[in-house]
């Protein structure tokens, strides 16, 4: 009974701990190579500025630009991120400079200003090609090949893709900035609790026997 009760216990504190990896493993652009938006590329670094600048002005409480960057993307479209929301959107520039205040140009990356206490990059939106005022989203290229960095349907396994979790302090706030991986759920961020409070249920249960 003790030995059933301890292999039941072990069982689920490996399926506790798998879900939590699989949580971790969807922030970071460690296997970011470029991003394309309409005819634009931009190469990891440009997108890392870009965030970073985008939850620095946001952790001081600041907005640039007669647009009042970063500012809430409603996410009308409903399109699918890395993560779940509320999301911010900043531009990235097609000269390669960070945006200071001037024409925003079409391109934005998005992203959860307090993502289990970071600043995480979500993925990246373009006005190019969309109607009206609208947004669709751009393409990310990885090593594993290129997948856009949101969707409109729900991502499949064989279209999402997982990095290392490489938070940064952004400027000299005290607010870290990470990014996520594109194609994963919106609802990632509740799968983890979600999953864990299922198995403790079980182990107890268990444990009442």
């Amino acid at each position: 009974m003790v030995g059933s009760l301890l292999s039941a216990l072990a069982l689920a504190l490996c399926a506790v701990s798998a879900t939590a990896d699989l949580l971790l493993d969807r922030q970071g652009t460690a296997s970011l190579s470029d991003l394309t938006c309409g005819r634009t590329s931009y190469t990891k670094t440009e997108v890392d500025a870009a965030v970073a600048e985008g939850c620095r002005l946001y952790a001081a409480g600041d907005q640039v630009g007669s647009g009042k960057y970063p500012h809430r993307y409603n996410n009308f479209e409903g399109l699918v991120f890395a993560a779940s929301g509320p999301y911010q959107e900043f531009p990235i520039l097609q000269s390669g400079s960070v945006y200071t205040g001037r024409s925003p140009g079409p391109d934005r990356v998005v992203f959860n200003p307090n993502y289990q206490g970071s600043c995480v990059y979500v993925g990246a939106i373009t006005h190019t090609g969309a109607s009206g005022n609208g947004f669709v989203p751009c393409l990310e290229t990885s090593a594993g090949g290129a997948t856009a960095s949101s969707s409109t349907n729900r991502p499949t396994a064989s279209s999402s893709r997982s990095s290392t979790a490489t938070p940064t302090r952004s400027g000299a706030t005290s607010t870290s900035t990470s990014t996520a991986s594109a194609g994963t759920n919106a609802a990632a961020p509740g799968l983890s609790g979600g999953s864990q409070g299922a198995v403790v249920g079980a182990v107890v249960g268990l444990l009442l026997l």
